[in-house]
């Protein structure tokens, strides 16, 4: 008999990490394709192991951050890559906290897994935009000339930088419209409420030498 709960709970664990994985391989297409739809049903079903496999690409980048920063010593990038998860992992929780707090206080409804859910989505934009800056950091170190080619280069990653900001601005819309059923009025209060919050942990990130921009 213990046995027998032992394989169920094994099958039902697996089940869920299957179930997981196939909603974060959708909704990581939806929020790039169609992120209105795709928001409107992350809010009706909350799997949380769905957004698992996104904090492991983040934890990755930070490693593959170190290297970039500091060449191949082990316990330097390890160091580095774990404490800078670990202050992205709070600073993921203290966002979703925040954001939560604010729409209750507005009168928004919903639930805490809801926004923790449809705000994990939302850091695609910034890990891409993470991956991207340190790629090219790698690849073509500065200074940059101020060529033709090294001008190009800069206007088409301001681009690059713009749309994925203009992604990240829809999808932290989408968080408070679906997660906590704000109207527009009320989203631009809880704006108004949160950045200067945000801005200032940012200065203070950057104050503590930990993120020159924050990874938020």
């Amino acid at each position: 008999m213990v046995f027998d709960k032992y394989i169920k709970g094994k099958a039902f664990n697996m089940t869920e990490l299957i179930k997981g994985f196939i909603l974060f391989i959708q909704n990581s297409y939806g929020v790039f394709a169609k992120p209105y739809e795709t928001y409107r049903e992350i809010v009706k079903s909350v799997h949380p192991v769905q957004i698992f496999p996104l904090f492991v690409f983040i934890g990755l980048y930070f490693f593959f951050a170190g290297v970039v920063r500091h060449g191949l010593h082990p316990y330097i990038v390890a160091k580095s890559g774990i404490t800078i998860s670990m202050v992205t992992l709070t600073t993921y929780a203290l966002v979703v906290l925040s954001i939560y707090s604010v729409g209750r206080l507005l009168k928004g409804e919903g639930k805490l897994s809801g926004v923790a859910i449809a705000w994990g989505y939302s850091l695609w934009p910034t890990l891409i935009w993470f991956y991207m800056t340190s790629t090219l950091y790698f690849l073509i170190p500065p200074p940059r000339t101020s060529s033709l080619a090294g001008q190009l280069f800069s206007y088409a990653f301001v681009v690059a930088s713009l749309i994925l900001f203009l992604w990240k601005g829809i999808l932290y819309y989408l968080t408070l419209r679906f997660a906590l059923k704000l109207d527009l009025q009320r989203i631009i209060i809880a704006s108004i409420i949160i950045f200067p919050a945000g801005i200032g942990y940012a200065l203070l990130m950057y104050k503590l030498n930990i993120f020159r921009i924050p990874f938020i």
